[in-house]
């Protein structure tokens, strides 16, 4: 059997946004996969090109993302830019490509699947060609129900949104407020609408989509969208859960999280339980499962870049077998 690096090696792939904290991250999980270098190309905006960046220790440049160029690939990822995405979803399925959307642009296109690794069934043929990764707070979520199944009925879920999950532009406006907040100074709020720096509140305030999304994303999955609060919170990176489950036993949660390769308690010895300490950390995570009113609390983080591009890498994997890439031109 032909290895998982040599599959995709034969698809030849197309990074689009590479230079994103997403595009970066997949690039460097590929790149640690054992993906050789003449399989991936990068693409990014036209202001990008020519930029030098790194593939593993090799030099690399950006190129700018031109339909026509894209096509020559048998694979396309899209890590950024939801515009190229919608643009690009036609000449993709119509020129018999494969096609990767982490912008959640295809999300309301028939043609194109919601896959959560692990917990999803891969399509079934080879006609369904276009796979949508889900938001973090998804594949968290998500992966947890699974993990837990019946004894997931009844939760109740807050989820603490990091600045990472919009972007290079959510960092540089939550670090630029925190600056300016110690020296007294007027915050910028274009991209949080509101000071975020200092400050913890629901996105319903002022972004009642966010939480209509997720429900989205759940359904599409088959789960149940249990009670949601969707916070954000004025951290950089990782994010976390709140989730209550009543009327079990601490020890049935245990065992269910562990069953479903959960890390639980600790991690090659480190007790990884809040959104700084599991950056850089692939996997979910959970402090040990704490019993409260016939029920238990579980407190979970997870990388929320590194798990999606986790997500698209093995949807690179699942899409790069013979199933699928037989017959690409």
């Amino acid at each position: 059997m032909p290895s998982e690096s040599s599959q995709l090696e034969k698809l030849r792939l197309a990074l689009v946004g590479a230079s994103s904290l997403l595009g970066a991250e997949v690039k460097d999980q590929l790149a640690a996969s054992g993906v050789p270098r003449n399989a991936v190309s990068l693409f990014d905006l036209k202001e990008v090109a020519g930029v030098l960046t790194e593939y593993g220790d090799e030099a690399r440049v950006f190129a700018e993302t031109v339909s026509e160029a894209l096509l020559t690939h048998s694979l396309i990822c899209f890590c950024s830019d939801p515009k190229t995405a919608t643009e690009s979803l036609d000449a993709i399925l119509s020129s018999g490509k494969l096609g990767i959307d982490c912008t959640q642009a295809w999300s309301d296109d028939p043609r194109a699947f919601t896959w959560l690794p692990g917990v999803s069934t891969p399509p079934a043929t080879s006609d369904e060609r276009a796979i949508v990764i889900p938001s973090a707070a998804c594949l968290m979520l998500g992966t947890t129900l699974a993990a837990l199944g019946k004894l997931g009925e009844q939760v109740s879920a807050t989820i603490f949104l990091p600045a990472s999950d919009l972007g290079e532009a959510g960092l540089q406006e939550l670090s630029q407020q925190s600056i300016a907040v110690l020296n007294l100074e007027e915050v910028d709020d274009a991209i949080f609408g509101r000071q975020l720096a200092f400050d913890l509140w629901p996105t319903a305030c002022l972004q009642g989509e966010a939480q209509k999304v997720l429900v989205s994303e759940l359904e599409k999955l088959s789960f149940v969208a249990p009670p949601i609060q969707i916070v954000q919170a004025p951290v950089f990176h990782g994010m976390a859960m709140s989730l209550y489950v009543p009327d079990v036993d601490t020890s049935e949660v245990s065992t269910a999280l562990l069953d479903a390769n959960v890390v639980l308690g600790t991690g090659d010895g480190v007790q990884i339980d809040s959104p700084l300490l599991v950056t850089g950390t692939p996997g979910l995570h959970a402090i040990s499962v704490r019993p409260d009113h016939h029920g238990a609390w579980l407190w979970l983080t997870i990388d929320n870049l590194h798990a999606r591009a986790a997500a698209a890498v093995e949807a690179m994997r699942a899409m790069s077998t013979s199933e699928f890439s037989d017959g690409l031109q």
